[in-house]
């Protein structure tokens, strides 16, 4: 029974924090000295508590269906799952990479992907549009669409910018686990037995280490959902970021807010339910072992 409890009170939790932080300008006073206004903080409080209580209030269902709610939401939805797919193939392949290669190689590679991985967000996406931009004004090419304007739609750039830094850092987390992972006495136990490296690798390594891949791609979607809010700012892009600002600027009320941030951080949601699963199933074999 806890189990199911659990995420329902998170769930409780994410939308106390959502009115807090909402009504945080109320609470605090700026001006010659910094002062706490604690009523009209629980006045304003209390409204939105009265917002969430009237269902029936549908407001905000003419701003959704202004901005072609449904769609915008699946087209924000398919750049998260392919850049989610990029950063998970990506890290896989560059953690598999580095344990399979000659140490010299490896240590390169790693280097490389040390480096990359400090590089800011902004940094990449101004790259990227500089890329563009000039191979287009030098040769005339223009397989890249950048920006969504007149009913657009690009996937390929916002899907490499967006998974850019998540796939640099899970492939640190990856590469760090695996090396924790090579010097267990089963890995030893297995190359006794003339298996090869590969199959070692895919076989037992990765097997092992999944539930902890699972429990760190929740860094990587918190990541990934932040930067599409703000790619699809920059780029101009019909997302669903052009909802949640239509409901914020013009009046949806708190309920369509909740409602729209709800369904934002939906998979993060998913996974936060994963993660649960995959930390019991590691309680499990650590409570075996022992």
């Amino acid at each position: 029974m806890k189990r199911w409890l659990e995420l329902p009170f998170r769930l409780l939790l994410m939308v106390a924090g959502f009115i807090f932080v909402f009504n945080l300008p109320a609470l605090l006073g700026i001006g010659e000295t910094l002062t706490f206004n604690l009523e009209p903080f629980w006045n304003s409080v209390k409204g939105n508590l009265q917002e969430l209580t009237r269902i029936d209030d549908t407001s905000y269902i003419s701003l959704f269906d202004e901005q072609n709610f449904t769609e915008s939401y699946r087209y924000t939805m398919t750049i998260f799952c392919y850049s989610l797919l990029t950063v998970m193939g990506t890290g896989m392949l560059a953690a598999m990479l580095v344990q399979l290669m000659p140490k010299k190689i490896s240590r390169v590679l790693k280097q490389g992907i040390n480096f990359f991985e400090g590089v800011p967000d902004l940094m990449v996406i101004f790259l990227i549009q500089f890329f563009v931009i000039v191979l287009y004004r030098e040769t005339g090419l223009k397989f890249l669409q950048l920006y969504g304007v007149f009913g657009a739609k690009p996937y390929v750039v916002p899907v490499v910018t967006v998974s850019f830094l998540p796939a640099m850092l899970l492939s640190q987390f990856l590469i760090k686990v695996l090396e924790e992972e090579v010097v267990k006495d089963y890995i030893q136990y297995s190359r006794a037995k003339g298996l090869s490296p590969l199959r070692i690798l895919i076989i037992h390594m990765l097997r092992n280490i999944f539930p902890l891949f699972i429990m760190q791609l929740r860094t990587s979607i918190w990541i990934i959902l932040s930067n599409i809010f703000l790619i699809e700012f920059m780029f101009n892009l019909p997302g669903f970021t052009k909802v949640l600002q239509l409901v914020t600027l013009r009046g949806g009320g708190f309920l369509g807010l909740v409602i729209c941030l709800l369904l934002f951080i939906l998979p993060l949601l998913v996974m936060e339910f994963l993660s649960l699963i995959a930390i019991k199933t590691v309680n499990r074999k650590e409570s075996a072992s022992i």
